[in-house]
């Protein structure tokens, strides 16, 4: 089993970045397709990225500008189970870390490196506008 790691700096306040990925108006602004629910703990977040594709996160925990942990309930392949978290941090000269971890993966899931590319895609996303 393996976990996707990635990171990211954006130059942006951790508060104005944690309100971009807990906000669902917000949310709405820089993430692909439809996005609903609510993300709260207990609380589930639909992204339908395009036609036929949903995914929903049931948020397990917030720490209010620090991090975020949600379990996936639905999805395509395996994803269902999946446990994401992103984790913010200050860095020099205004710049937040953000890391982001999904896992349990098997390491011939052949849904993997897609999944691996994609999460990229979101954090260069998130980047854009939390930055503008």
């Amino acid at each position: 089993m393996s976990t996707l790691h990635h990171a990211i700096k954006i130059q942006a306040p951790r508060a104005k970045v944690y309100r971009a990925l807990t906000d669902i108006a917000q949310m709405g602004q820089w993430h692909l397709g439809e996005v609903g629910g609510e993300i709260a703990p207990g609380s589930t977040l639909t992204l339908s990225p395009r036609a036929g594709q949903r995914f929903s996160w049931r948020t397990e925990s917030l720490q209010t500008d620090q991090a975020i942990v949600q379990t996936c309930t639905e999805g395509a392949g395996s994803s269902a189970g999946k446990q994401l978290s992103f984790t913010l941090s200050d860095l020099p000269g205004g710049l937040t870390l953000v890391q982001l971890s999904d896992g349990e993966w098997h390491e011939g899931d052949p849904h993997r490196a897609f999944c691996n590319t994609h999460w990229g895609d979101v954090l260069n996303r998130l980047k854009n506008f939390t930055e503008e």
